[in-house]
């Protein structure tokens, strides 16, 4: 069982008397065996670290729909043990647009992402994951496996439109989401983490301690 505050009290009185009745080792080595013993152990955990965007499109009466890109970077080291990617875009009533402007290309109204490994965008290598939309569509995927260590780019190129009128029912607007996770060991010390603002448990990525 956890120890008593009145029990911490007294042991603590107890420190204090003989460190002034002893000297040398013999106190240095009592005062550290007592504050050991109130230590809490470490708790290792997973923890996510998430990155990306979302983009709701507004073409303020333009009949062309617009253009958007973005991109954002995360950085693998050899703790990681899990990537995620959340992809939605939403096109309403495309099929109905479509048969009016045409979307023949894919290049009129979509949304493109890509998700690059280090070094493969500058050497002409495929990306690792890639998707392109031209209709509502929602994607997850994930991989447990030996990530490529550094810095990999999320990336997103996109061109659509928003609408948005004095009878609601006729305003519409196309937007999509993309986020990448990823899953990282780190390590909650009691005496010295507390709880960040979104009530999770602080700690300090293992990556750190070990570096």
């Amino acid at each position: 069982m956890p120890m008593g505050v009145p029990t911490k009290h007294l042991l603590l009185a107890s420190m204090l008397l003989s460190s002034t009745l002893l000297g040398g080792c013999l106190t240095l080595t009592l005062q550290r065996e007592i504050m050991e013993s109130w230590r809490e152990p470490p708790e290792r955990r997973d923890t996510d670290i998430t990155v990306g965007f979302s983009h709701s499109f507004e073409t303020d009466g333009e009949l062309d729909s617009v253009f958007h890109e973005n991109s954002t970077v995360l950085v693998f080291d050899e703790t990681v043990s899990m990537l995620v990617i959340n992809f939605v875009a939403k096109f309403p009533y495309s099929s109905t647009m479509e048969d009016f402007v045409g979307n023949d290309t894919n290049e009129i109204r979509y949304v493109e992402a890509r998700l690059w490994a280090p070094g493969s965008k500058a050497s002409g290598e495929a990306p690792f994951w890639e998707t392109k939309a031209t209709q509502d569509i929602t994607i997850r995927e994930e991989w447990e496996e030996e990530f490529t260590e550094g810095t990999w780019e999320l990336e997103v190129e996109a061109r659509a439109w928003g609408v948005t009128t004095p009878i609601e029912q006729l305003s519409f607007h196309d937007s999509f989401s993309v986020y990448a996770t990823i899953t990282k060991p780190c390590v909650h010390f009691p005496n010295t983490h507390g709880i960040d603002d979104n009530g999770d448990l602080e700690c300090t990525f293992l990556s750190d301690l070990e570096g």
